[in-house]
């Protein structure tokens, strides 16, 4: 559904209920009634989402970094949606007062029980606000990551098989309707993440043996090769044989891993690098939530939790780390 008005304006438009009452208030005649638009079931959720954080405030057992980290949260999703009163139908809905892991629990499962859905060009935020609220909560209370683990990759195969069952006849169209222009649009982000995913398996096999072969950081690594692995192939896949760029014979690693510290810097700007390519398909498919979701558990493993994998000038707006 394409609504009457943007993105930005939907997540600015309480300052339009009170600059409509200032008007009314001075005794201005209106001629007619301003738009209102009608939230889809993702906007919702993303207000839903605001209206949590606001009610939430840091409290005993929450990180060290909670009250830094929700401020952080509350400017990426954006304000609670707040209509103009004059037309409002109903009271707007509210929500309970929570600690930092309270919220986290609640707001990571609303968005990842509905991440098969999710869409309106609010994926990145939803699902990177989302992924960073489960993984700092978890370091207090680590079921929430394997419930959201859970929830994500449950999300997906419903995708998955929801794109599988759609007619063979109807995918064709669809790719007949696309312009050669969209078409190459699609090939350079999904090279652009093949790339990436190839050149990350090689940084981790050349940082594993930095690692004692029992230690956390080898597991992670070793097992971050078989999902990048899985992102490849899915890459291959979606650009069929063709429009797929050929493999370099080798990657520059920076910094080159020589002990364990560098091993670990390295992992850091891979799972950077990884996200940064995820960015432009995120935008348009929840698929890639899985991808994010990944290297953000990756990386923590190698670092403290990085609560946004991207930048947010404007609320709703991702855009990538410099």
């Amino acid at each position: 559904m394409r609504f009457p008005v943007s993105r930005r304006g939907l997540l600015t438009a309480g300052v339009g209920g009170l600059s409509l009452g200032l008007l009314t208030a001075c005794g201005l005649r209106l001629d007619q009634d301003p738009e209102i638009p009608t939230l889809d079931s993702t906007q919702q959720l993303r207000n839903r989402l605001a209206r949590i954080l606001d009610s939430t405030s840091p409290g005993s057992g929450d990180p060290e970094t909670a009250g830094e980290d929700l401020a952080d949260f509350v400017a990426a999703v954006g304000p609670v949606w707040n209509p103009p009163t004059e037309f409002a139908t109903e009271a707007p809905p509210t929500e309970e007062e929570r600690t930092f892991v309270q919220a986290a629990e609640v707001a990571s499962r609303a968005v990842f029980e509905a991440s098969s859905s999710v869409g309106s060009g609010l994926i990145p935020v939803l699902s990177d606000v989302a992924t960073g609220l489960a993984l700092l909560a978890g370091t207090k209370k680590p079921e929430i990551i394997s419930t959201a683990d859970e929830l994500i990759r449950a999300g997906r195969e419903e995708l998955d098989q929801s794109k599988n069952e759609k007619p063979k006849k109807s995918q064709s169209a669809d790719e007949g309707d696309e312009s050669d222009e969209k078409q190459a649009d699609r090939a350079k982000v999904f090279n652009a993440i093949l790339n990436q995913s190839r050149a990350a398996a090689y940084g981790y096999e050349r940082l594993a043996v930095n690692f004692d072969s029992k230690s956390r950081e080898r597991k992670s690594a070793l097992a971050r090769l078989e999902s990048l692995g899985a992102l490849s192939g899915e890459m291959l896949e979606l650009l069929g044989e063709d429009a797929a760029d050929p493999a370099a014979s080798a990657w520059k690693l920076d910094p080159t891993p020589t002990d364990a510290d560098s091993a670990k810097e390295l992992a850091l700007s891979l799972e950077d690098g990884i996200a940064s390519a995820l960015l432009p398909w995120l935008e348009a498919d929840a698929s890639a939530i899985l991808r994010l979701w990944e290297s953000a558990r990756t990386r923590m493993v190698f670092g403290a939790v990085q609560p946004l994998r991207f930048t947010y000038d404007e609320p709703g707006q991702a855009e990538v780390q410099e």
